[in-house]
């Protein structure tokens, strides 16, 4: 079966043959990146955009890791008032307005309730300062929090009385793609020159007196070696950032982990966003829309070893489904209808006394020693400004002043290569629904790619729900580095969260993937895909 679509190349389009020659081949990078989640291709797209000679390699996919399970939200961490962070959060919010302007693609503000119960007055209070705390900072009135009495619920997931409230206060955050903002990070790093490789893993460094370091890694996906050189090397191994220095010849930090899980319903959500309480300080989850149903997160569990693919807790899914009964009964938010859940590891730097996991700050740390700049912690809201704060402190080591104008002064550094301004957007849906496609397919299409529709894909795109798949595919594999059937379904087309996990799509893929990947084993893709599937779906519903 061939792909059903014609298809071109564009600038974009990407080789992992040629990746490799280039990142051998070169004169000593300026920076060399290790790790492609969200703080890695944020850095590497800053740091190849400002002028620095940049490569990035990654030991899995992009994104592969926390980055592309995290609770999709952007937002300034609302409960971290209870723990007076107030620099968190105010950086939170103001990277968050940013995002919204800059890259609104991918990133919508989204309204969200946090139910008062009757009789909690001091709650009440507290929330009210923390919210008008929250909006010190808000662009558009219309996005600052207002009082909602019980009278005026509208929300019928609560009992159905709503007697055990006193009301709701109405608030707004942002609900974002995680996987797809590494994706075009990646991608503009690209851009601006950068060589990014996935599937490629260092495995040591040696640094010489003339300043130098000689970078060893091994090519994952055929065995090879693969050697490089760089003036800099700057750590964003994200979890693995203590080791990886250790293992670089660089000074080493103490750091706690905990596992955050969610669970996907395939219910689709049609109120407002929820804040709920759990028991315990500044511990709280929240329920909100998701392409697949509604999205129900997060947990906390302390943990102290590090998994590459973990999966949640038989009680962590429990806790979350009792939560729901006893907070949301009429929600209709059940195990019969959980169809996904998922994990990720957050990493919290120790500061002098150790904390719970709930309650350490997830403020960042850069360290420095043996030519290793290592980024401990970050929170993804507020990536691209931590990403800054290294791509400012390379520039220090390396004496490149110049190179902080361009993040001083250059819009460009702030977007995407989807990014377009709101009237751009509004035009290229009209005009995909003018063409026959369901409403549903071109908002989906414009919130994953943006401007890069209008720029390279606009005459190929077709009504139907087999060619769109396809499309999606064919970009994948040429422009964003695709090497699995995983990579495709959940971290480019995240068509795994979907019930039934997309598998109707699959002979389609596979003609594809044929034709563009000829060398991979598509049977043992498949098999692998489905087995840990099989694995996610017994979890959920296990009793």
């Amino acid at each position: 079966m061939n792909p059903p679509l014609p298809f071109k190349h564009t600038p974009d389009s990407v080789s992992r043959s040629e990746t490799i020659r280039a990142i051998e081949t070169a004169e000593p990078f300026d920076i060399v990146v290790i790790g492609g989640g969200i703080h890695g291709a944020a850095v590497a797209r800053l740091a190849a955009g400002c002028g620095f000679k940049t490569a990035l390699l990654e030991k899995g996919d992009y994104a592969s890791a926390t980055s592309s399970r995290s609770s999709k939200m952007a937002h300034g961490g609302l409960r971290y008032l209870e723990l007076l962070d107030f620099e968190q959060v105010f950086e939170g919010i103001k990277a968050r307005e940013e995002m919204f302007d800059n890259i609104g693609y991918l990133v919508k503000p989204t309204s969200f309730l946090i139910p008062v119960p009757k009789g909690a007055l001091f709650l009440k209070l507290k929330l009210a300062l923390g919210l008008f705390l929250y909006d010190l900072l808000v662009k558009k009135k219309e996005r600052k929090h207002r009082w909602i009495p019980r009278s005026k619920l509208s929300f019928e997931g609560f009992h159905k009385d709503r007697s055990e409230l006193m009301g709701c206060f109405l608030y707004t955050d942002g609900i974002m793609s995680d996987t797809r903002m590494v994706i075009d990070n990646i991608l503009g790093a690209r851009r601006y020159g950068a060589a990014c490789l996935n599937y490629c893993e260092v495995k040591s460094l040696d640094r010489s007196e003339d300043g130098i370091s000689e970078i060893k890694a091994l090519d994952v996906l055929s065995g090879n070696g693969i050697t490089t050189h760089a003036r800099l090397v700057i750590n964003c191994a994200g979890p693995w950032a203590s080791m990886l220095a250790t293992t670089l010849g660089a000074e080493p930090h103490p750091l706690t982990f905990s596992r955050g899980s969610h669970v996907i319903f395939n219910r689709p959500w049609k109120g407002p966003s929820l804040f709920l309480p759990m028991p315990g300080k500044a511990r709280y989850y929240f329920v909100w829309p998701h392409p697949a149903g509604t999205l129900v997160g997060t947990t906390e569990r302390e943990v102290s070893q590090i998994e590459l693919d973990p999966l949640p807790s038989q009680d962590e899914i429990e806790e979350i489904l009792g939560r729901l009964a006893k907070d949301i009964p009429d929600a209709g938010l059940t195990r019969d209808n959980a169809c996904y859940a998922f994990s990720g590891i957050r990493t919290l730097p120790i500061r002098g006394k150790k904390g719970t996991s709930s309650t350490l700050s997830r403020k960042h740390i850069w360290t420095h020693s043996n030519g290793v700049l290592t980024l401990l912690g970050g929170k993804y809201t507020t990536a691209s400004w931590t990403a800054s704060e290294g791509v400012r402190e390379a520039a220090r080591l390396l004496r490149r002043p110049q190179a902080l104008d361009a993040l001083k002064k250059r819009q460009d550094l702030k977007e995407l290569p989807g990014s377009a301004v709101e009237t751009t957007t509004h035009a290229l849906e009209r005009d995909l629904v003018d063409r026959g496609l369901p409403i549903e397919t071109a908002h989906r299409l414009i919130s994953r790619y943006g401007r890069r529709l209008i720029e390279h894909y606009r005459e190929l795109i077709e009504s139907t729900p087999e060619k769109t798949v396809a499309l999606e595919t064919m970009i994948a594999l040429d422009t964003e580095q695709v090497e699995t059937l995983e990579d495709l379904m959940r971290r480019r087309l995240e068509l795994e969260y979907l019930e039934g996990h997309g598998e109707e799509h699959l002979p389609i893929i596979r003609a594809i993937f044929e034709s563009m990947r000829p060398d991979i084993n598509f049977d043992k893709e498949i098999e692998r895909y489905r087995a840990r599937m099989t694995l996610i779906d017994e979890l959920i519903h296990a009793r």
